[in-house]
């Protein structure tokens, strides 16, 4: 017995070892392909170029430069190569293999020197690894020249555009920026500061273009642009210029964007700045249909107009909508329509709260939604709130322009439930539809919950009024109040709710509540507006302070004090809570 299991044991191994020698000599015989070496990581070098970089008293016609490798084709040199001061008519750019030839078509200006930019645009052929930030300079006279124009550009975005460029204009005139090419150009970076090197002494004119086109034009309204209000004399280097990237107000009101087909009987215009059926004789109505009569109204952020057709039918034929502005054309869209649903549409409220709590501020309302547009009174009889005890309380109640939006206003009180009673047809949408029976319950909030915010503003010694706009961290405006003439003003902002808070302070120089964007042609630049960096944080139940010091040119600062639980919290007695939240 034990001399069998000795023999399994001795023949089992043998077996092992034998299928590792077949592994060991498989592995050695397998065959691996050639891995072609390591990655050509390198940008191409140039090894000569005539005239040489840096080159005076240059009277040729053309310019070679030949590289350490082949080169790849430019997809577009004129977009992609800067020549500073511009030439025209474009000089003829070839590459062929590993040689760049650029051909003059006209001579040069006496006594200039030249730079011609390449950024990243020249590449090797196989890897593509461009040689970064290649300049070429030369001189028609006898000297390099060598003055320099640093500075910064500003933005609202996020990130300053691809394709912005500091332009300097030897021509002063207004007409120069959108007629004529730079004198002097060069690409911004990313992080807004730009260098303009070898300006030859004189006086110019200093803009920035986002060109959205690539053609060196200001000519696109979407385009925005910065620019210096006056000249400037180069006598001696600039190194502090300071420029905000705007997008200059459009004085033609226009559709920007609308929509083609009719949805539930309406469509949306979206024009290019806001409007008001008060200052702004807007009509729209369609041509050569005189049964079928739109409404018009504008939405809550003015800049949206809703327009309703009532008396649509499914076989309505696709017709053409005339806006018009003061009896001038101001957009005309061809409209397609769609078959109407045979059912009635539901018409009902929905409320906006948050968990059904509602804050309980004298000032605050109810917000209350309808489902389809109504332009049409609300019978008021219709409508009741009890409280927890079942008892009626007095309220009042309104509509925004949306004709969808509806504020109901009552002296709510903490932590008490109440119950919106909503009998049938109290509502009655465009399309002659009522509502039905409807309850809508909800809670005011607990004086806990909030917290107070303290601000002193210390503003800059100019004759200006100031907007103090108060968001929380969506953005939403919680409250947006006039600074008038002062250099300190003291805001208590009662019953926020706990979270992260900023403020925005806007330079009112017109002082007409709202913040303007700049215009070229009236040489006005967009008011200044000051955001505070630090978020201010608000928890409930405490009072908080902050001092802001408002300073258009630098950084936000700010010093912040908090205290904890305030004693009694009461509204409206100390100055907390008088504002609206709506």
């Amino acid at each position: 017995m034990y001399v069998r299991e000795t023999k399994q044991k001795i023949r089992l191994l043998c077996y092992l070892a034998f299928a590792i020698q077949c592994c060991i000599i498989a592995s050695c015989a397998q065959i691996v392909a050639p891995t072609g070496g390591d990655r050509d990581k390198d940008a191409p070098k140039i090894i000569s170029s005539n005239p040489p970089n840096f080159s005076t008293n240059f009277n040729q016609t053309e310019i070679k430069i030949a590289f350490n490798e082949w080169i790849q084709p430019l997809s577009n040199a004129k977009n992609q190569i800067l020549f500073s001061p511009s030439i025209e008519p474009f000089p003829k750019i070839t590459i062929s293999r590993n040689d760049l030839s650029i051909q003059f078509k006209d001579t040069l200006l006496p006594n200039t020197t030249y730079s011609i930019f390449f950024g990243d645009h020249l590449k090797d052929n196989n890897e593509g690894n461009p040689l970064t930030n290649f300049k070429y300079l030369f001189s028609t006279g006898n000297y390099i020249d060598s003055l320099k124009i640093k500075g910064s550009l500003k933005t609202s975005l996020d990130k300053i555009p691809e394709n912005t460029f500091l332009m300097l204009y030897k021509d002063i005139s207004d007409t120069a920026f959108i007629n004529q090419r730079p004198f002097y150009i060069s690409k911004i970076e990313k992080d807004g500061h730009f260098n303009v090197e070898n300006v030859k002494d004189g006086t110019y004119n200093i803009f920035a273009l986002s060109d959205k086109n690539n053609n060196f034009y200001y000519d696109l309204p979407t385009e925005e642009i910065a620019f210096l209000d006056s000249s400037i004399s180069m006598i001696s280097n600039l190194d502090s210029i300071q420029l905000e990237l705007f997008l200059p107000e459009d004085t033609l009101l226009r559709i920007q964007s609308f929509d083609r087909i009719v949805k539930n009987g309406a469509l949306q215009l979206t024009f290019n700045k806001e409007i008001s059926f008060n200052k702004d004789d807007i009509t729209v109505q369609i041509r050569d249909n005189s049964t079928l009569k739109p409404i018009a109204f504008t939405e809550k952020n003015q800049k949206n107009m809703r327009v309703y057709f009532p008396k649509m039918q499914k076989d309505t034929n696709d017709f053409t909508l005339i806006v018009q502005n003061n009896q001038i054309l101001v957009d005309s869209i061809q409209v397609h329509t769609t078959q109407r649903n045979s059912q009635n549409p539901v018409l009902f409220f929905t409320d906006t709260l948050e968990f059904k709590k509602l804050q309980v501020i004298e000032t605050q309302s109810l917000k209350l939604l309808s489902s389809q547009y109504s332009m049409f009174p609300i019978d008021t009889t219709k409508l009741s709130i009890l409280d927890s005890t079942q008892q009626p309380i007095p309220f009042t109640i309104s509509r925004d322009a949306d004709l969808q939006t509806y504020w109901i206003q009552a002296a709510w009180k903490p932590e008490s439930k109440y119950t919106f009673h909503v009998s049938d047809s109290v509502l009655m949408d465009l399309a002659g539809n009522y509502n039905k029976n409807q309850k809508i319950s909800f809670f005011g909030r607990s004086i806990k919950k909030y917290g107070n915010l303290l601000i002193n503003y210390e503003l800059p010694a100019i004759s200006s009024n100031y907007i103090a706009i108060l968001k929380d961290i969506s953005g939403n405006v919680i409250d947006k109040r006039i600074l008038n003439d002062s250099q300190r003003v003291q805001i208590n902002y009662g019953f926020l709710l706990s979270g992260n808070y900023t403020v925005e302070v806007i330079q009112d120089l017109n002082k007409n509540g709202i913040w303007n964007s700049g215009n070229f042609y009236k040489k006005t630049l967009p008011e200044k507006i000051y955001k505070e960096l630090k978020p201010i944080i608000i928890k409930e139940n405490w009072d908080a302070e902050e001092t802001i010091n408002v300073d258009f040119n630098l950084s936000a600062v700010s010093i912040s004090k908090t205290f904890s639980n305030p004693t009694n919290i009461e509204i409206d007695k100390s100055g907390f809570g008088s504002f609206n939240k709506r």
